[in-house]
């Protein structure tokens, strides 16, 4: 019953979900777009400023390792999302190969995990919702499209908030200083009152998301999955010359077709 009244009021309301636990990698150099487009399988050459992307990463031996939204802060300067289990490994894998395989790559890999707090307002109110924190910012979809982030403010609080959404509503998510991460939630609960506002739980997301087809990586996957055991071959570059899987792809799928 909590799970279906969670569901509901994210879908008809407003939902908030505390998605702090993401991993956080900040990416920095001049070699970070080019980092990006060896460690994803699409294509991340024409990424720009204030953009969002969501990427799948490999294995060598093709099959899914980890996924994520990472952002542009600038052209040498990345923000990456992993999931939450796999933000330890993601980042000791990308160490790996940086300093083994890319020596020479100008790029560097810090854990921002604990530095941000991540507040997630989804739901057909969540604009509403967000105009009366008073960001600073247009909320217009025009100026403020779907895959987006902008820099902003609250109460002389710096913020990032990102128009991305895995419950397949409009939806943002506040990025806050973590130790500004409580106040804000309460802010925000405050204002969401006359919204019908209400927290939904980590159960109620993975409805949402099923909901909408979008995947969990250590759900869908186990780690002997591949990106077209899960119907996501359009995530597969066919213009790149190279990234991390890609030599193996093509020996999956012949051993898919044979059976």
């Amino acid at each position: 019953e909590t799970i279906d009244r969670e569901v509901w009021n994210t879908r008809n309301n407003a939902g908030i979900l505390d998605a702090s636990t993401l991993g956080k990698i900040d990416i920095k150099g001049q070699d970070s777009k080019k980092f990006l487009n060896m460690i994803y399988t699409n294509d991340w050459r024409l990424v720009k400023k204030g953009q969002c992307k969501y990427g799948i990463m490999l294995k060598e031996d093709g099959m899914i390792l980890d996924d994520g939204v990472t952002s542009c802060i600038n052209e040498n300067h990345f923000h990456m999302t992993t999931t939450t289990s796999g933000a330890p490994a993601v980042l000791s894998w990308m160490e790996e190969w940086i300093q083994t395989e890319w020596p020479n790559m100008d790029v560097t890999l810090t854990s921002v995990t604990e530095q941000w707090s991540v507040i997630s307002i989804a739901g057909p109110k969540s604009k509403q919702i967000l105009s009366e924190l008073d960001c600073g910012i247009d909320l217009n979809p025009e100026s403020f499209p779907f895959m987006t982030f902008k820099n902003a403010s609250i109460e002389d609080i710096p913020v990032r908030i990102f128009r991305i959404s895995f419950t397949g509503e409009l939806s943002y998510e506040v990025n806050v200083p973590s130790s500004f991460g409580l106040y804000i939630w309460q802010k925000i609960l405050k204002i969401g009152e006359k919204f019908s506002l209400m927290p939904y739980g980590t159960e109620a997301m993975h409805v949402l998301r099923a909901e909408k087809g979008f995947i969990i990586i250590g759900q869908e996957t186990d780690g002997s999955v591949s990106v077209s055991d899960i119907g996501m071959d359009w995530i597969v570059s066919k213009k790149k010359h190279d990234f991390i899987g890609k030599r193996s792809l093509p020996i999956i799928n012949s051993k898919k077709n044979r059976k």
